[in-house]
């Protein structure tokens, strides 16, 4: 058995591959043609044929290859050539080519089929994992569709699975084209709250994925923390809103010098039915705590856009809204975020310092002037 890559030497295969594709994966699971051929020029994406010793094709395996990861997102054997260990001996394959983790998604096994199909892939080194995840989405207005993920061959983190889900919403999923300008605009007491939540949620990947065990509870901890005298108030959060009134980023800013008090987190913690630990205490005492050490200035806190929105101005939309008419503006950023850094610098921020963040994460300090 061979795993090639779909290329001009091979097109003749490429015919029978689609079919397939379109025969195993319904509607729902797969792409329109036209976006198929455009995700089909990504360089990350992978167009594998799976041929047996003599050059007939057994399947398909299309897959995303990046630095941290492979996306195993569609795998299908042809029906006349399955229970042959075909299957087995193709993720052999996959297995083969990198030594970064697999990430895959299954039906939640709830029937016969979607129970066989997880016992395959746990006979084969694949782990359930706890992340609660929706598929990228294939077509605008297409509802949520709930899967498993699973992994090979251990568990990811909820900062790798993050990290993994801003990946399939930017690059996998269709993005939505803004027709009408975004309102940035302070955020209202009437606004999904959750939503607001998950957004700054978002905005982190070394804090909240430690203090939060899932999304799911972060969301909704966050959002308390924006009715309650927190950093997080909803006087401190502006938001860009679409013409549909989708929360498309948010930021969260304020005059220094910020006042946090551990009573507040810990009452956002009760409203959400949130267990709180000692975590909470670790956060407090290593980031909160140490915010009214800085007397002036305006403080920028937090600045996320969900990933289908990405690209489209909305970052800068926010940033320019939160420091318009600030005399000085300042915020930190971790130093390997590089594409954040050089936006706020193109801003008129500039690095003046360099400390260990949070869990000694190397971070720049930033101000702007003027």
């Amino acid at each position: 058995m061979r795993l090639e890559i779909l290329s001009e030497n091979n097109r003749d295969y490429f015919a029978a591959a689609h079919a397939l594709y379109e025969e195993a994966f319904p509607h729902l699971e797969r792409r329109e043609n036209a976006e198929q051929a455009r995700i089909m020029q990504n360089p990350a994406y992978k167009y594998g044929l799976i041929t047996d010793d003599n050059g007939e094709l057994d399947g398909i395996m299309l897959y995303w290859e990046t630095p941290d990861f492979v996306y195993l997102e569609h795998f299908a054997i042809l029906p006349e050539k399955r229970n042959r260990g075909k299957a087995t001996a193709a993720l052999s394959l996959l297995k083969e080519r990198s030594d970064k983790p697999i990430i895959l998604e299954i039906d939640p096994p709830c029937d016969e089929i979607s129970e066989r199909r997880y016992a395959f892939y746990r006979r084969n080194g694949f782990v359930m994992n706890p992340h609660r995840h929706n598929q990228a989405k294939y077509r605008l207005g297409d509802g949520d569709l709930e899967l498993k993920i699973l992994t090979y061959p251990r568990e990811i983190t909820a900062a790798e699975y993050l990290h993994f889900r801003d990946f399939i919403t930017r690059e996998a999923g269709i993005r939505p084209t803004l027709n009408d300008e975004v309102t940035v605009r302070p955020m209202h007491d009437g606004d999904d709250r959750s939503r607001v939540g998950r957004l700054i949620y978002l905005s982190d990947r070394f804090i909240y994925p430690y203090w939060f065990d899932s999304v799911e509870a972060g969301e909704r901890v966050i959002g308390e923390m924006t009715a309650l005298p927190t950093l997080y108030n909803e006087k401190n959060v502006t938001v860009a809103v679409t013409s549909d009134g989708i929360i498309a980023g948010a930021m969260v800013s304020c005059y220094a010098p910020v006042e946090e008090k551990e009573e507040h987190i810990r009452e956002a913690f009760d409203r959400a039915g949130v267990k709180c630990d000692k975590r909470t205490h670790e956060i407090f005492e290593a980031y909160y705590a140490k915010m009214s050490d800085d007397k002036t200035g305006y403080y920028l806190a937090n600045l996320a856009v969900d990933p289908e929105y990405r690209g489209k101005g909305i970052a800068s939309a926010l940033m320019a809204k939160a420091i318009e008419g600030k005399d000085l503006c300042r915020l930190e950023c971790v130093k390997e975020n590089t594409g954040a850094w050089r936006v706020y610098e193109r801003l008129g921020f500039e690095i003046t310092g360099e400390y260990p963040g949070v869990f000694g994460v190397p971070c720049y300090t930033m101000v702007k002037r003027g």
